[in-house]
């Protein structure tokens, strides 16, 4: 239940007023807020889509690729937190004896790992796209071998011979 400000008066003098719904007084780096991730999840999502590059991602793969694209926005968010931390601190790095700057390197490290991880099972960084597009050539020579294969059989067959 939300209270208004001219529902609300101070118990004290200089009593701030309650939160009210939606607000991020509290968010640090936002990577846990839906509200701050999600954004950015869906561009990643709708620049992958529209990249014809990539057409081998399909509705199936709609779930691993909205995971991916969480720890991508995760990863900024941290990111552009720690820059802030690194910048108030002057030296690039944060205070590291802070909890909230250790825990938000912590979540950075495992969301990057997520972000890779989510790359590499979807095709989306160069090593795992070449393997895939060697994974469809070597099954393009495969069916084409089958396919011939299956044509002399046929055409010995008409002869009324041994296939070659």
């Amino acid at each position: 239940m939300a209270v208004s400000e001219q529902e609300w008066t101070p118990a004290f003098p200089g009593q701030r007023p309650p939160f009210q719904p939606g607000h991020d007084l509290s968010t640090r780096h936002g990577a846990y807020s839906p509200r701050r991730v999600d954004p950015l999840a869906t561009e990643l999502v709708a620049l992958v889509d529209a990249d014809p590059a990539v057409a081998w991602l399909t509705a199936a793969d709609r779930p691993a690729l909205w995971a991916w694209a969480r720890a991508e926005a995760q990863v900024q968010l941290l990111t552009e937190y720690l820059e802030r931390a690194g910048e108030a601190a002057a030296d690039g790095v944060g205070d590291l004896d802070n909890d909230a700057v250790k825990s938000a390197y912590l979540l950075l490290h495992r969301a990057e790992a997520r972000a890779l991880s989510g790359r590499a099972r979807l095709g989306l960084d160069p090593l795992s796209r070449a393997r895939l597009g060697r994974d469809v050539a070597a099954t393009q020579v495969d069916m084409a071998r089958l396919l011939s294969d299956a044509r002399d059989v046929q055409d010995a067959a008409g002869r009324g011979g041994e296939p070659s």
